[in-house]
């Protein structure tokens, strides 16, 4: 049974079936980033989680973005001093993270390091209803300087925040909202109730290396070349002229050091 995107997202997305598109594509995205991170980690074949979290986290924008970046009227955005290029279909810019290792409460998540691009990012999100009890932070969206890729893109674009919970076990819990920014330690305050993203059953197909043919033998199986021997006329035989086992080299004609 199809479930129904909220009207923030067909508003969001300028209707109701881009959202679903959008939605569906983002699952599909988030499903095959740790696919990818469970792989590389049981290729390692290493006890530490590590190799694990790398992918994931290098997946969680690459592979969102191969999943998203087809959609008709879909635009690829890469902050001024970001690695890796967001997605802006209809009028939202989308931005995956992850929030934690364990099966938590969405509504607790926060935005681990709020540096220069975030809050960059955040211009693009309603200021914040919460008042700021330990008085230090106060972000006001509209004050934010943006750099160029950001500035370019139009006023009425939306943040809409894309947190998930995993772990190399798993993929626990996906959503989508809209929040702002809080406070300095990261702190969201959802505007738009964060909602679950429905996942698909499997990862899509990645591009794998070719089984190599077994049917030819190894270079040190092959046939032996045959060497084509020469014998030495008789008339070295009787002169006992030394045989010649290289060619001798050719006296240049001409020196670099000659004038003409």
């Amino acid at each position: 049974m199809e479930i129904p995107v909220s009207a923030w997202a067909s508003e969001l997305f300028g209707s109701e079936e881009k959202a679903l598109i959008v939605r569906d594509r983002l699952g599909q995205g988030l499903v095959d980033m740790q696919a990818n991170a469970q792989a590389s980690h049981l290729e390692a074949d290493v006890a530490s989680t590590q190799v694990h979290g790398v992918v994931r986290y290098l997946g969680g924008y690459e592979r969102v973005s191969a999943a998203l970046k087809s959609i008709p009227g879909a635009e690829l955005v890469k902050p001024n001093g970001f690695r890796f290029e967001l997605v802006r279909v209809g009028n939202a810019l989308l931005y995956p993270f992850c929030f934690s290792k364990k099966d938590s409460n969405v509504r607790t998540a926060k935005i681990q390091n709020v540096w220069s691009v975030i809050r960059e990012l955040f211009a693009f999100a309603p200021p914040s209803q919460q008042a700021d009890i330990f008085g230090e932070f106060e972000f006001d969206p509209s004050s934010v300087e943006l750099r160029p890729n950001l500035a370019a893109l139009p006023k009425d674009t939306r943040l809409v925040l894309v947190p998930f919970a995993c772990n190399a076990a798993g993929l626990l819990k996906p959503y989508w909202g809209v929040a702002a920014l809080a406070n300095a330690s990261g702190t969201l305050d959802w505007i738009i109730d964060p909602e679950p993203l429905p996942l698909p059953a499997a990862a899509t197909l990645k591009h794998s290396i070719p089984q190599q043919k077994t049917d030819h033998p190894g270079f040190d199986e092959g046939e032996q070349p045959i060497v084509v021997l020469s014998p030495r006329p008789e008339a070295d035989h009787k002169l006992k002229v030394t045989p010649t086992t290289e060619v001798p080299p050719t006296e240049p004609l001409a020196n670099e050091d000659d004038e003409n």
